[in-house]
C-alpha cells in the first residue's frame, strides 16, 4: 500500500510540474498573440513629439497603453498608481495627445498638464448632485468635501445658481459652476486653489523666466547660392538697429494681457521673461513646452554623376593632316651614272672627272693614255640629276573603332536640423584678368590688365538644402538646389591653361594687339521641392545630350571614283552622349541611436567602395582569376 501512495505522489508531481513549466514558458501558439499585442499601436515616426498614432486595442490594460504612447511620443507621461482599468479602441492617425486624451476617457480618467509639459494620467472623484437656487459658497464647499481639494474662497465670490451635474469630473464641475457668476479658479502653490473675481487677477500678477533650449532666433548668417535662375529673398530683408528676426516673440506677446502683462527676451541667455496673470503665465508657459522640443536632423546623401560615351569610326586611307604632296628638289647629286667603272666593260676605258675641271688638267677621254692625242684634252663633269620627292606622302589604312566612356561622381553629404537652411561646397576658386585701355602720358593707347569684374569665378559642386519634416510621419519635403560647374575651354597652352581661351584684344588701335585667356564655364542647376520617405531615393535630374559629327577627308578626282576612291579617301564619324543625373536620398535622424546607424552606413559603403577599388587594381594587374 506504501508503494502504491509513493507511485501515486510521484505521478502527481510530475503532473504538477509539467504544468509549472508550461505556465512558465509560453506555448508557440501564444507567441504570435503576445508579438500581435505589442503591434496594435504604431507610428510612422516612433520618438517625435509630433507623432501620430493608429491604435486597434481590446480590452488592452491602461497602464500598458500609455507606457507604449509615451514611448513612441518620447513624452513625459506619468500615472496615478492606483488606477487600474482596461480600453478597448480604434482610431487611425490620430495625434499621440488626443490618443491619450481619448484612451484615458475610455477609462474614466483625464490628462492634466503640469510643469515642464509633464502630463498625469489621474482618475479624479466625479460628482452627482444638482441645486436650485442655491448659494455659490455652498456649491462650492460641496466639491471642496467630495474631490477633497484644497479651496480657499474671497469673500467678494456671492451669488445664488442652479446646477445640476452627474458623473463629471470635479475640477471642470468647479470651473463651470464659478465662471456662471464671472468668477475665476486661481492655482497656486501646492495645489491650493483660489476663488476670486476676475478683476483681481490684475492684482495677483506673477513674473515667470522661461529658459529656451532649441527655440533660438534666426541666425545672422544666411546660407545662399549664386545662380541666374534662384533668387535669395531671405538675405534681402533689411533689419534696424537692435531688431532681432524671433516670430516667436510675436506671438508670445500677442497673448499677453494689453496694458497689464508684458514679455521680454534676453538674447544672451536665449530667455523669455513674462510678468502677467497667473493663467497667462500658464499658458505662455504650457505654448513654449510645446514649441521648445528637441527637433530631428535630416541627413542628405547626393550623388552628382556625370558620364560621357564617345563613339568615334575611322574608315578609309587617310593622306595625313597635309594630304597627298610631291616635291621636285634641284640640290646636286655627285654621282658615276651611266658609268660602271670596274666592271670590265667599255666604260672601264673612260675616265669621269670628279672634280668637274675643266682647266686642260684632265687626262681623258680614255684611260689609256696612248688612245689620247697630244693636243686632245676631253673632261667629263659631273653629271647633274632633277629628283621627285615622296618622301612626305602618307597612305594609311585605318580601320579604327573606339569606344570611350567616362564617369565623374560627386557624392557630397550633409546633415541639416529640420527646418534649417544648409548648404556645402566643394571646389576652388579661380581667378583671371581682364584688358582695359587706358590713355598713355605720351597720348597713345595702351592695354592694361586687371582682375576680372567676375573674378573668381568658384568651380565644383554646391548643394543648397531645406528640409521639413512632415509631423507625424517619417516624410521629409525638400528645397533643394544642387549646382555644378566646372572649366570647358580648349586651352593648352602656357598663355591658356586647359579650361581658358584665347582671346585677341587691341586690333586696329594704336597700342597694337595682343592675346588674353579668359575662363569657359559650363554650369548645371536644378532648383525643386519634392517630398520623399526617410531612405527613399529621387532622381532629380536626367538631361541627355547627343552629338554626332562625320567628316571625309580625300584626294580631288581620284577619292570620286567608286569604289577604288576608298583608296584615296578617309571618313571618321563621331557620336558623344553626355548624361547628367542627380540623385539624392534623405534619412531622418530622430536619436543618438539613428546617427550611430547613419554613421556606421556610410562607414560601410566606404569600406564597400575601397574593398571594390582594391579589387579592380588586382584584376588589372594579375588578371580575372577563374
Amino acid at each position: 500500500m506504501q508503494a502504491f501512495m509513493k507511485a501515486v505522489s510521484g505521478v502527481a508531481a510530475a503532473l504538477l510540474s509539467l504544468a509549472v513549466v508550461s505556465a512558465q514558458e509560453p506555448s508557440p501558439a501564444t507567441q504570435p498573440k503576445e508579438q500581435a499585442k505589442q503591434e496594435e499601436i504604431r507610428s510612422e515616426a516612433e520618438g517625435d513629439r509630433a507623432s501620430r498614432l493608429t491604435l486597434k486595442l481590446k480590452d488592452r490594460d491602461l497602464r500598458d497603453v500609455v507606457q507604449s504612447i509615451r514611448r513612441k511620443a518620447n513624452a513625459n507621461i506619468i500615472m496615478d498608481p492606483l488606477i487600474e482599468a482596461a480600453v478597448t479602441i480604434d482610431l487611425q492617425d490620430v495625434h499621440w495627445r488626443q490618443a491619450l486624451s481619448l484612451v484615458a476617457e475610455q477609462a474614466g480618467c483625464v490628462v492634466s498638464e503640469g510643469e515642464n509639459g509633464v502630463l498625469k494620467v489621474e482618475k479624479p472623484p466625479r460628482v452627482y448632485f444638482a441645486f436650485e437656487n442655491t448659494d455659490i459658497q455652498k456649491v462650492i464647499d460641496t466639491i471642496a468635501k467630495i474631490s477633497g481639494a484644497n479651496i480657499v474662497v474671497a469673500p467678494e465670490v456671492k451669488g445664488t445658481l442652479t446646477v445640476r451635474l452627474k458623473n463629471i469630473p470635479w475640477r471642470d464641475a468647479l470651473d463651470a459652476t464659478v465662471k456662471t457668476l464671472g468668477f475665476v479658479v486661481v492655482e497656486e502653490e501646492r495645489g491650493i486653489l483660489r476663488v476670486v473675481p476676475a478683476s483681481n487677477i490684475q492684482q495677483d500678477l506673477e513674473t515667470k523666466t522661461i529658459q529656451l533650449r532649441y527655440v533660438r532666433p534666426s541666425s545672422s548668417y544666411v546660407p545662399f547660392i549664386s545662380s541666374d535662375y534662384v533668387e535669395n529673398k531671405r538675405g534681402k530683408q533689411q533689419l534696424q538697429k537692435g531688431e532681432i528676426l524671433f516670430t516667436l516673440l510675436d506671438t508670445l506677446r500677442g497673448m499677453i494681457t494689453p496694458e497689464v502683462g508684458s514679455l521680454e527676451y534676453i538674447q544672451e541667455q536665449n530667455v523669455i521673461m513674462v510678468k502677467d496673470t497667473r493663467p497667462v503665465v500658464e499658458s505662455v508657459a504650457r505654448l513654449i513646452a510645446m514649441i521648445d522640443v528637441e527637433p530631428s536632423q535630416i541627413q542628405l546623401d547626393v550623388r552628382f554623376v556625370t558620364t560621357s560615351n564617345e563613339d568615334v569610326l575611322d574608315i578609309g586611307i587617310s593622306p595625313g593632316g597635309t594630304g597627298w604632296t610631291a616635291s621636285a628638289g634641284l640640290g646636286q647629286i655627285p654621282t658615276n651614272l651611266p658609268f660602271n667603272l670596274g666592271s670590265g666593260g667599255w666604260d672601264d676605258r673612260l675616265i669621269a672627272n670628279p672634280t668637274g675641271d675643266v682647266s686642260g688638267a684632265g687626262v681623258g677621254p680614255f684611260a689609256d693614255s696612248a688612245s689620247n692625242g697630244t693636243d686632245v684634252e676631253t673632261s667629263i663633269p659631273n653629271v647633274v640629276f632633277g629628283a621627285l620627292n615622296f618622301t612626305q606622302v602618307s597612305a594609311t589604312l585605318r580601320l579604327l573603332k573606339k569606344d570611350s566612356r567616362s564617369e565623374i561622381v560627386q557624392a557630397p553629404q550633409i546633415v541639416a536640423l529640420d527646418h534649417q537652411t544648409a548648404t556645402i561646397f566643394v571646389g576652388e576658386a579661380i581667378r583671371y584678368a581682364q584688358a582695359r585701355v587706358e590713355q598713355g602720358q605720351a597720348g597713345g593707347l595702351l592695354l592694361a590688365l586687371e582682375e576680372g569684374d567676375d573674378s573668381p569665378v568658384n568651380v565644383g559642386f554646391q548643394l543648397l538644402a531645406t528640409p521639413h519634416i512632415v509631423p507625424g510621419t517619417d516624410k521629409v519635403i525638400m528645397e533643394v538646389i544642387p549646382q555644378r560647374t566646372s572649366l570647358s575651354g580648349t586651352g593648352s597652352s602656357a598663355i591658356a591653361p586647359p579650361g581658358f581661351d584665347i582671346f585677341t584684344i587691341g586690333g586696329g588701335t594704336s597700342a597694337g594687339t595682343g592675346q588674353i585667356a579668359l575662363p569657359r564655364v559650363a554650369s548645371s542647376t536644378l532648383a525643386t521641392t519634392v517630398l520623399l520617405r526617410s531612405g527613399q531615393t529621387a532622381v532629380l535630374g536626367g538631361l541627355k545630350t547627343k552629338s554626332e559629327s562625320e567628316t571625309i577627308t580625300k584626294l580631288p578626282l581620284l577619292g570620286d571614283i567608286p569604289v577604288l576612291g576608298w583608296m584615296f579617301k578617309g571618313k571618321t564619324k563621331q557620336e558623344t552622349t553626355s548624361t547628367l543625373l542627380v540623385f539624392i536620398t534623405p534619412q531622418v535622424i530622430r536619436s543618438a541611436e539613428d546617427m550611430e546607424q547613419s554613421m556606421q552606413r556610410v562607414l560601410q559603403e566606404r569600406m564597400n567602395d575601397h574593398r571594390s577599388n582594391i579589387a579592380k587594381q588586382r584584376e588589372t594587374i594579375f588578371g580575372r582569376s577563374e
